[in-house]
């Protein structure tokens, strides 16, 4: 069945939105202002899925995607908004998160505009490549398990791209089906596991090192780094700005290889950090050794919250799920009177800060940084004050 419809709106998972019949209808690659007619997928019941069959009206945001994969590959699902578009529409995701999700009436008071990046192509410096028998490498098919051949990705650092080209059909040698390439932008350094039998390039590497705001970090190939060093930068800035002079101890939980805690033990009387994963502890244990005022703890947070601290500020920078409850009752129970919590997913931040505000926290300030252009994710640094 097709159908026309016009667009009126986004879903948190980048898709465009209409209604038919009183059902909301999901349409991909669409941009909210757009007539559109759609061929129906598939009825969910209450709501209906649907594919672009021919654009009626398009919107001035529309621009041809630079990449030949685009809407095959499953990597982008924006390529086709002009980017000043892409960060509106994904501040519009944010707010309807916060309403929806978090319960606050009026999100738009305390959100701000998005910081752009100055890069929207060629800035991610990990690339996670699968491997099919004939040992190409690409990515995996949108909404699917089929391999995608891919020999060139905009998203990816040009290093990565030409890499990319010289492993095309090599063996590894162990037996595997993924390649993961990392590339330090402000160092030149990369990692490529795993070793692969080729003489154009080096791989096989255990670590790699990165520079953020002129400070060096040595990576392990299993140890979490952010995938925009630019974008990077930005956010490490952001949350130092919301450190003051009054702010004398700080825990930085889900602390990684040392990203805030280096930084912020510049500017504060102790840092006490948390990582439970032991290869971003044992980085961390290089990258903080210049300092004497940081003690890390390489344990779940969940578990280190629920002892005593004497903290005023705690940064929280947990995985896409979010904090789980154990945690944010380690905060209160601690009555630590300022979090500054990292998300890159805005339902699990927006769920967060719902139950934290109930505690007595107030949400200051939501800070959006578009680390990851072309797509619909988006990280966001949240304020919040205990009252």
């Amino acid at each position: 069945m097709q159908i026309e419809l016009t667009l009126t709106g986004i879903a948190h998972l980048g898709e465009s939105i209409g209604r038919y019949n009183g059902k909301v209808v999901f349409v991909p690659f669409g941009i909210p202002g757009e007539t559109v007619r759609v061929k129906v997928l598939k009825d969910e019941g209450d709501y209906l899925r649907a594919e672009i069959v021919e654009i009626l009206e398009a919107s001035i945001f529309r621009e041809d995607p630079r990449c030949k994969y685009f809407g095959v590959c499953g990597g982008c699902s924006f390529q086709h908004v002009a980017y000043t578009y892409q960060t509106k529409l994904k501040e519009i995701v944010v707010m309807e998160q916060l309403k929806r999700v978090g319960g606050f009436e009026h999100p738009e008071k305390f959100t701000n505009l998005t910081i752009k990046a100055e890069n929207p192509y060629h800035y991610r410096n990990r690339a996670d490549f699968s491997m099919n028998r004939q040992r190409q490498l690409g990515f995996k098919a949108r909404q699917s398990h089929k391999f995608v051949f891919i020999d060139y990705c905009f998203i990816m650092h040009e290093q990565i791209n030409r890499f990319l080209m010289m492993l095309q059909g090599k063996n590894p040698k162990r037996k595997t089906h993924n390649v993961t390439i990392r590339y330090g932008v402000n160092t030149g350094k990369w990692l490529i596991q795993p070793e692969m039998e080729t003489s154009e390039v080096v791989t096989g590497q255990r670590f790699y090192t990165e520079k953020l705001l002129n400070r060096e970090f040595v990576i392990s190939d299993s140890s979490f780094f952010q995938v925009n060093t630019y974008q990077a930068e930005n956010l490490v800035r952001k949350v130092l700005s919301y450190i003051n002079k009054e702010d004398k101890t700080v825990i930085d939980a889900y602390a990684g290889v040392g990203t805030f805690t280096v930084f912020l033990a510049e500017r504060v009387e102790k840092v006490i950090a948390i990582e439970e994963s032991h290869s971003a502890c044992e980085d961390a244990e290089i990258n903080t050794r210049d300092f004497k005022n940081i003690k890390y703890i390489c344990d779940k947070t969940e578990k280190v919250l629920q002892n005593k601290f004497e903290a005023e500020v705690i940064v929280l920078d947990p995985p896409r799920v979010g904090c789980v409850k154990e945690v944010l009752d380690g905060i209160v129970k601690n009555k630590i009177k300022k979090i500054i919590y990292v998300s890159c997913e805005p339902s699990t931040l927006a769920r967060d800060l719902r139950y934290l505000r109930e505690k007595g926290y107030r949400l200051i300030e939501l800070q959006p940084i578009d680390m990851f252009p072309q797509t619909y994710h988006i990280e966001n640094i949240a304020l919040m004050i205990l009252e």
